[in-house]
């Protein structure tokens, strides 16, 4: 009998077997893929890296602004990014597997859970395993639409895209969230032809609308066609065929409209039928003792996310604390960057109460010392606090880290006007947009 179970080593998965391991408690631990789960082995971390290279190519390319001369024009070696990436990941895995081993019971199999009157046991590699307390945090896989689906080649998923030998010259993107943006900025910034095609009325629909704006100002300065309130319905040789009427050759379509949860099989008090989980958004479920953390809770998908509700379910398990929902900061990491969180002007049914403040990152002089003049900040105050914070910025992941603290611990804005910013930098434009927004 153990404490706690956890199936899934990604971010919340690790998290919480940390949590429980320094608190005394025997651990039991369940992963059949890679420990890291998505965000270090298809997500976060594989792309962040990918990234980092395209924007230094952009940066190369355009380096004459900056009074640097180069011999010849710049060139990029697909493999070398790819291996570079490979490194990255490989790097923290073996972190992983080197540490955790040492201080849990790691089964290196698929897990399925079978619920009988309360007590929770665990299948994977032909034995049983018991456990007071049970989280599931299996991750997420990409969604799949109709008449698209997978085959990995023409068709393709952003897993399929960290793998890509050879990148495509001509490619459809469809969804333009996170997954859709970035790749489309990459693909772009090594010259490819790139075309993103969304379902929405707007671009980015999760983002406050003068993010969406600016989205939309971003993809024309990358020369990426949009086509919105549009989708594919027909693809016929290679020609991709859009409600609109509009038609294009590719080599290949990302469906890029996101992610699923990923839940492990599960039987109930010996019915052959299988169980299906309903998890709730505090990450309990119908089942006393078993939770859900992560992208299994199928809610932001995010890798942050997952850790905090790691660490609020621990709390529950630890100390019987109340889980704790919290807005959850976002970022997309195109050029610039942009992030999110909290409250957005759509949200407000009317604007009575609310005071919406907006400077644009021109007015920093350290945006102009970087070359990095593009982009807006927009807060949104009622009752003197700040209830969502908008950015797109160079430095925007860094940036709406300070307003979670701002709008987590409730600091009234005329006290962050007491607070001392560096100058120049790009943390004083949250000082400027409440004194001059």
């Amino acid at each position: 009998m153990y404490d706690l179970a956890v199936i899934g080593l990604g971010v919340a998965g690790v998290e919480a077997v940390n949590i429980a391991l320094k608190n005394g408690l025997k651990v039991v631990a369940f992963e059949e893929g890679e420990l890291g789960g998505t965000c270090l082995n298809m997500g976060c971390i594989p792309t962040k890296a990918i990234l980092h290279s395209s924007n230094l190519f952009d940066e190369i390319k355009d380096c004459e602004k900056s009074g640097i001369n180069l011999f010849s024009s710049p060139s990029y070696n697909w493999q070398n990014i790819l291996d570079r990436k490979i490194e990255i990941v490989n790097k923290f895995n073996k972190i992983l597997s080197l540490t955790l081993p040492k201080r849990v019971d790691l089964i290196r199999a698929h897990a399925e859970l079978s619920i009988n009157y309360n007590k929770i046991e665990i299948y994977a590699d032909d034995n049983m395993y018991e456990a007071k307390n049970v989280i599931i945090a299996t991750g997420s896989k990409p969604i799949e639409l109709p008449g698209l689906p997978f085959d990995g080649n023409f068709v393709v998923s952003s897993d399929d895209m960290l793998n890509m030998t050879t990148l495509p010259q001509k490619i459809a993107i469809v969804g333009s969230g996170a997954i859709g943006l970035e790749w489309a900025k990459i693909l772009s910034s090594f010259g490819a032809e790139v075309k993103i095609i969304e379902k929405a009325p707007a671009l980015a629909p999760v983002l406050d609308i003068d993010l969406q704006k600016r989205v939309e100002r971003i993809l024309k300065q990358n020369k990426i066609e949009y086509f919105k309130d549009d989708y594919i319905v027909s693809v016929s040789n290679d020609l991709v065929t859009l409600k609109s009427g509009r038609a294009f050759d590719a080599d290949c379509i990302l469906v890029a409209v996101g992610r699923k949860p990923n839940l492990p099989k599960i039987t109930i008090n010996g019915c052959s039928e299988e169980f299906i989980l309903k998890p709730q958004k505090d990450c309990t479920t119908e089942i006393d003792n078993l939770y859900v953390a992560g992208d299994a809770l199928g809610t932001s998908m995010l890798a942050h996310s997952a850790s905090y509700q790691a660490h609020s379910i621990m709390n529950k398990i630890l100390f019987d604390k109340p889980i704790i929902q919290k807005p959850s900061p976002a970022v997309i990491y195109t050029n610039p960057e942009i992030a999110s969180i909290g409250v957005r002007q759509q949200d407000i049914a009317s604007e009575e109460g609310y005071q919406i403040k907006k400077i644009l990152i021109s007015a920093l002089a350290k945006s102009w010392c970087d070359n990095a003049s593009d982009g807006l900040i927009k807060i949104i105050i009622k009752d003197d606090l700040i209830v969502g914070a908008h950015v797109v910025s160079k430095d925007a992941s860094s940036l709406i880290a300070i307003f979670n603290i701002l709008i987590d611990k409730k600091i009234p804005t005329d006290e962050v006007e007491d607070m001392i910013f560096p100058h120049p930098s790009f943390s004083e434009a949250v000082i400027e947009v409440i004194k001059n927004g």
